[in-house]
């Protein structure tokens, strides 16, 4: 359980990260790339010093593993973009709320591939944590029509707006995030023991850092658009939390069942962001967003049962 807490708080901390890296008008694609960098650095370390020891008797490499990585890799920025996309056409609030409504993929991944069946009270409690999804990402029609006509991310470009294109990136969003989770299971059942986390998080960071540069060179080249100063050093900072994330959510998962572990952590997420924005950013919530993060709340309960 302390893995699965450390997990929620390190996401919560890029969260803020990029909270503060908007307010600070830079560029998000450079401090991601910088981040992946970050990150890819400290499981070279890890690796190097044996911080992160093998589960089972040594390094079992396997094309299988390799492609795992890389398709995770891939999966860890393209939701960046996705995620960027989806913010403009769709709105943050409703963005948020499919990010977060896609724990049903790794939910239902967990019970039917590796059947781990969850019980009566955990499928009340997804059924309430998709309904607080939904209460805690409203937002009033003003307030959400500005937040579509925030400036889209580098890198990203935004379509012209039909309605069955909009439904289409939710869907994709829908899909790679949870995707990402899939990936996070998989190796925990067919790799972990025979692997270290710090090798697969190497892959992942390594080929997401492969991709983010070339995006970043190209601004370099055509835009003469290089990374700050801050954006390096906040990327920095990023890459080490990023690292912690992926790193406890992993090992929650192999401690605790998938039934759990997924709608827990993504719950925990949505109160954890609803109460920061509050309390620390001074934002102002609904009735029903504090409607939501009460049903959330019971919904962690009944996860836990």
């Amino acid at each position: 359980m302390i893995d699965l807490i450390l997990a929620v708080c390190c996401s919560l901390g890029i969260g803020m990260i990029f909270k503060h890296a908007a307010e600070m008008a830079m560029d998000r694609l450079a401090l991601l790339t910088v981040n992946y960098a970050a990150a890819s650095l400290v499981a070279v370390v890890s690796l190097q010093l044996g911080l992160q020891p093998m589960e089972g008797d040594g390094l079992a490499m396997s094309s299988g593993l390799l492609m795992l990585g890389g398709v995770a890799g891939v999966l860890f920025i393209a939701g960046f973009f996705v995620f960027a996309l989806a913010t403009q056409v769709a709105g943050m609030g409703l963005a948020v709320a499919v990010q977060r409504l896609a724990v049903v993929i790794p939910f239902l991944a967990s019970w039917v591939i590796w059947n781990e069946v969850p019980t009566t009270a955990q499928r009340i409690g997804l059924l309430l944590g998709g309904a607080a999804f939904f209460l805690i990402a409203f937002r009033p029609r003003q307030e959400a029509q500005a937040r579509t006509r925030q400036p889209v991310a580098a890198g990203v470009r935004l379509p012209q707006g039909a309605t069955l294109r909009t439904f289409g990136v939710l869907v994709l969003l829908f899909i790679v995030a949870g995707a990402v989770d899939v990936s996070m299971k998989a190796f925990d059942e067919l790799y972990a023991a025979t692997n270290s986390r710090a090798f697969f998080l190497l892959l992942i960071f390594g080929v997401a850092l492969l991709i983010g540069a070339g995006f970043v060179l190209r601004d370099a080249i055509v835009d003469n658009r290089w990374p700050t100063s801050a954006e390096i050093w906040w990327g920095v900072l990023l890459g080490v939390i990023n690292y912690g994330s992926v790193l406890f959510f992993l090992r929650a998962i192999e401690a605790l069942s998938g039934p759990f572990v997924f709608p827990a952590n993504h719950i925990a997420l949505v109160i954890g962001a609803a109460l920061l924005g509050v309390y620390y950013w001074g934002e102002k919530l609904q009735p029903l967003n504090w409607a939501g993060i009460g049903v959330a709340a019971l919904a962690l309960l009944l996860l836990n049962l």
